[in-house]
This record gives structure tokens, C-alpha cells and sequence, in this order.
């Protein structure tokens, strides 16, 4: 450390800022009032000791302070509490839509077809007792370990709300620090317009250029202050909503257990019931369809038989079309066979006369060579 930053300005370090000057400031922007004079009053004394270490060091403590309540909030939004909280609420609501009327009214057929609706009927309450019975044990289960993660949630509530108000005190002492520091320079900016005012020598030039270069980085100061005094106000509704969030999740478990989880198994209920008629009445209709079923089926039947057997009563023992066949055929086989002989006899007639004709022809063929011979 210089000379320089270990020596205070002791020309500006005694000067204390009369109440009027404090409320001169814009209070408002800044977050006091005017009763606030007097701590601001201790924060200006820390910078009785104008030096260089003491400007970069001022607020110090009080923004360190600030930025832990940061880091806290910012754990506790990253707190996975909140989704393993969610999960388990959605674990509640699947394992109550396994419980779907459509999968437990509806057993597997089994043989035959009244036998189908009889075994629905009778084991649509058995199956329900036991999907039931199995989705509420793990229902309860996970109510059981949602209810411990609600604890946490509003223990949360609670330190969050403590958080805030520390959080409102750290804006305030930032607001004090910020007026002090700029209480300071402006003391420091009279300073330097009446050391300008005056003759210059080397001392009073070098002096100047101290006093702007702690304005510089007093002024910097400030503005750092100000900006985690800005963070500070941001943080507050952040606090807010990571509340509101809490609440609004135990609230909405609340709603899923006292309301709809009873609304769910009463419907449910009801569903069995409806069912059950509806599966009444199914039978009811069936059986009434088979009944008139069977008795149309014997009615066709014993028509069917009394004309088939008048029928059979009636006919001929060989019927007039079978005579008439037989006739027509004899008759065409007789003519047939006639027209064949007849045939046959003509054909047998021609063949004499050409054979006559082949004897001829070879008789006077011998004949001529006979004749030919030498004596």
C-alpha cells in the first residue's frame, strides 16, 4: 500500500452533512426516508479515513452479506424437493388411471355364450376389489412420502419468509451506504472546487488530483453498492414466487387427496354399478333373442318338414315324366337301331356290286395275258 492510500484527506474527513443536505437527496430512488439521517450519519463515518483501501472496502461487509442471501435463494430454487414432489404427484394420478373401468369390467371371455356374461357379471366386483386394493396400497404410499415432502415445503415457506425480510433490511443498510457515499462526494466535489479556486502550486495541483481520482472510485463504489442494491429488490419477488410455488403445490396435493381422489373411487363405484346393470340387462336381451331365436328356427323347421313330407306322401311311386322317358328312349332306340340295319344293308349291297365289278376287271385281265402267249 502507497503513501498515498494510507494517508487520509483530513481537510474533507471532519466534515459531518447537516440533515438538510441528506434530504436533498433523491431519498425516494435511493429507498430511505428523512428519518433515516442518522444511520446513514455511521455508514458516513467509515469513510472518516479518506484513503484509497477505504473507498474499495466500503460497504463491504453489507454486500457480502447480500450476495450470501443470493446464493441461498438460488439453492433453493435448485432444491430438487420441488420436482421429486411433482413426480410423485404424477406417480399418484397414473396409478389411479390404472385403475380404468374398461380394463376391469371387462374380463376375458371365457367359453360358451351365455357363460361369457354370466363370468362377467359375477367376477366384475372381484376383479375391481383386487385392482383396487392393489392401486390404493400404492396410492397410500405415495401419499405417505408426498405428505413428507410437503413438511419440507412449508418449512421452506417459512425460512423464505424470514429470507425476505432479511433480504428488505440488506436493501435498506445498501440504501444508507450508497446516501453516506454520496454525502462524501459531494463534500469531496466542494473540496475540489475550493482547492481549484485557489492559487495553484504543485501541492494543492496534487492534491486535486488525489481527491478526483478517490471521487472516480468513490462514485464507482456507489454504483456497485447500487447495483446490489437493485439485485437485492429483484430478489424479493423471486422469494415471492418461489412461495407462491410451494404453496400452490401442497395446495394442489391437498385438492388431489381431499377432493379428487374420493370423487375418483365414488365414481368408480358408481361405474361397477352401471356396469353391473348394463351387463343385466345385456344378459336379460340375450337370453330373450336366444328364446325367440329358437323358437322361429323349430316353426321354420316343422314347416319346412310337414311340406316335404306332403310332398313324398303324394308322388307316384315312378312318375309320369320317368314313363315318358323310358317311352321316348325305347322308341328312339328302336327307329335308331332300324335306320342303322337299313343302312347296313344298302352299304352291303354297293360293296356286292363293286366287288362284281373287281372280279370283272380281273377276269379280263387274265384273260388278255392268256392270249399274248407265243405257240
Amino acid at each position: 500500500m502507497t503513501q498515498q492510500e494510507q494517508m487520509p484527506l483530513t481537510d474533507v474527513q471532519d466534515q459531518v452533512p447537516s440533515e438538510q443536505t441528506f434530504q436533498a437527496l433523491d431519498l425516494k430512488t435511493i429507498g430511505l426516508q428523512p428519518e433515516d439521517y442518522h444511520e446513514v450519519l455511521e455508514a458516513h463515518k467509515e469513510l472518516a479515513d479518506l484513503t484509497q483501501s477505504a473507498v474499495a472496502e466500503y460497504g463491504k461487509n453489507i454486500a457480502v452479506k447480500t450476495s450470501s442471501y443470493t446464493d441461498e435463494l438460488l439453492d433453493l430454487v435448485q432444491n430438487k424437493d420441488l420436482d421429486v414432489t411433482g413426480q410423485k404427484l404424477t406417480q399418484v394420478v397414473q396409478t389411479a388411471q390404472q385403475l380404468n373401468t374398461g380394463s376391469i369390467l371387462n374380463p376375458a371371455k371365457s367359453s360358451g355364450f351365455l357363460g361369457s356374461l354370466f363370468s362377467k357379471i359375477k367376477g366384475t366386483k372381484k376383479s375391481f376389489d383386487v385392482h383396487f386394493n392393489t392401486a390404493k396400497e400404492q396410492i397410500d404410499a405415495l401419499v405417505h412420502e408426498v405428505e413428507s415432502s410437503q413438511n419440507g415445503l412449508r418449512a421452506r415457506v417459512d425460512t423464505l419468509e424470514k429470507m425476505f425480510g432479511g433480504v428488505q433490511d440488506k436493501y435498506k443498510q445498501l440504501a444508507v451506504y450508497v446516501a453516506a457515499g454520496k454525502l462524501k462526494e459531494q463534500e469531496i466535489q466542494r473540496k475540489i472546487s475550493q482547492l481549484s479556486a485557489m492559487e495553484q502550486d504543485q501541492q494543492t495541483t496534487q492534491q486535486i488530483y488525489d481527491l478526483n481520482h478517490l471521487a472516480n472510485n468513490l462514485e464507482k463504489r456507489i454504483s456497485d453498492l447500487q447495483i446490489l442494491q437493485q439485485s437485492a429488490m429483484q430478489t424479493l419477488p423471486m422469494i415471492r414466487i418461489i412461495q407462491s410455488n410451494n404453496l400452490m403445490l401442497v395446495d394442489k396435493f391437498y385438492a388431489i387427496k381431499n377432493i379428487t381422489l374420493p370423487a375418483w373411487k365414488n365414481q368408480i363405484s358408481l361405474a361397477i354399478s352401471l356396469q353391473e346393470q348394463k351387463n343385466s340387462v345385456q344378459l336379460a336381451n340375450t337370453i330373450d333373442d336366444a328364446t325367440n331365436d329358437l323358437l322361429k328356427r323349430n316353426a321354420d323347421l316343422l314347416h319346412q318338414n310337414s311340406v316335404d313330407t306332403a310332398r313324398a306322401n303324394q308322388r307316384s311311386v315312378i312318375d309320369i315324366e320317368t314313363l315318358e322317358h323310358v317311352q321316348n328312349t325305347l322308341i328312339k332306340t328302336v327307329n335308331d337301331v332300324i335306320q342303322i340295319q337299313k343302312e347296313g344293308v344298302q352299304k352291303r349291297d354297293e360293296a356286292r356290286t363293286r366287288l362284281q365289278a373287281l372280279q370283272e376287271d380281273l377276269k379280263h385281265l387274265v384273260l388278255e395275258s392268256n392270249s399274248t402267249k407265243p405257240n
